[in-house]
This record gives structure tokens, sequence and C-alpha cells, in this order.
């Protein structure tokens, strides 16, 4: 019997992107993944915690974590020079890729516009262009991620990973459990066997 594992995600954590090229792990163990866009901004600033780089042996670490991840599961990976990047028309890109059933091509053109090719998807003429070569009409994706409708279900996504306990991303729920964090993706394994 298949068990749903939610993850929670934004395109701005490096982390999540190492996540999302894990999903396949967590597939294979007869998982249905249910994505879940979230805004880690929003999370942070709800749980008092904040970003690793804001802290500087934490943010040293990470980038040192992350190749690590990067050689682990050989995913490329080019830390961008636009980081932070502002990631609120992206997550709502990713609610409208769920509506239009593009999420897979949105996230995969996402996450490497951002994390392998170093793009500043801060810049909206970028993050249009990255989006209509994921598969939307540039003037659809302009316009939906403006409607009421779309902001609404980034907030309620978010709302639902800060009421189950994340302080950030990625964030994997399944069975009740709260599993937070690429590492914790083992202990996710073996709660799903």
């Amino acid at each position: 019997m298949s068990k749903t594992v939610i993850f929670c995600f934004d395109f701005g954590s490096p982390y999540s992107y190492m996540a999302y090229k894990y999903l396949n792990v967590i597939e294979d163990k007869a998982a249905i993944i249910e994505m879940k866009p979230v805004l880690v901004g929003a999370i942070h600033k709800a749980t008092g915690n904040q970003s690793p780089v804001m802290i500087k042996n934490k943010g040293d670490y990470m980038f040192k974590d992350l190749n690590r991840w990067s050689n682990k599961l050989d995913v490329p990976l080019k830390m961008n020079p636009y980081f932070p990047i502002i990631t609120i028309p992206h997550m709502r890109g990713a609610i409208l890729a769920q509506q239009e059933n593009i999420l897979k091509s949105y996230m995969d053109t996402m996450f490497k516009a951002i994390w392998v090719d170093s793009l500043n998807l801060n810049d909206q003429e970028v993050l249009s262009q990255v989006a209509t070569d994921a598969g939307f009409d540039a003037n659809s994706f302009s316009e939906g991620i403006m409607s009421e409708a779309i902001k609404e279900k980034l907030k309620e996504n978010t709302q639902y990973a800060i009421d189950n306990g994340s302080f950030g991303v990625p964030t994997f729920y399944c069975n009740d459990q709260i599993y937070w964090g690429i590492d914790s993706i083992k202990f996710l394994l073996d709660d799903l066997s």
C-alpha cells in the first residue's frame, strides 16, 4: 500500500534542490509524493528562525555540506551569486504550475536555473524566460502569479507547514511525523519500509 509523503520546498533553498533530486529514492519505497510549495522566509519569520547564511560559521559549513551532498548524489550544484533570491513569484509560479499540470517541468527548470545555471532570478525578465522555458506562456505566467487565488494557496501551504512544526525547508511529512532537512530522508525511508 502506497504512503503519501508531503514535500514542502522553496526554490531559494539549495537543500530543497538536493532533496528534490533525491525524491526518486522516496518514490521507490512505494510512496506518493505531494508537492507543497511554501515560502521559507515566512516560515523563518513565524518561527524565529533564519537562513544558515546569516550565521557565519553555519553558512561556511553549509557550503561545504552542500558540496558533499552534490558529490554524494551526483547532482550538479553551483552557488548562485545572486543569493538570496526573493522567491515569492517563483513559488506562486509553482502553485500555478500545479494547476496547469506542468509542475515537474517547472521545478526541473527553476531549480536548474538557480542552482546550476546561476541565473539572476531576482530579475523579472529572467524569471519570465525561465517560466516560458518550463512550459508557461509568458503573459499567462505574469498574470497568473498575481491572482488572489494563487497568492492565497501559497499562504495556505506555508501556514500548513508552520502549523505542522516546520521551521525551514526541505520538510517532509508522513504518518503524522515531520522530517526536516535532506539528512532526515534516511529516517523517512526507514519509516516507509
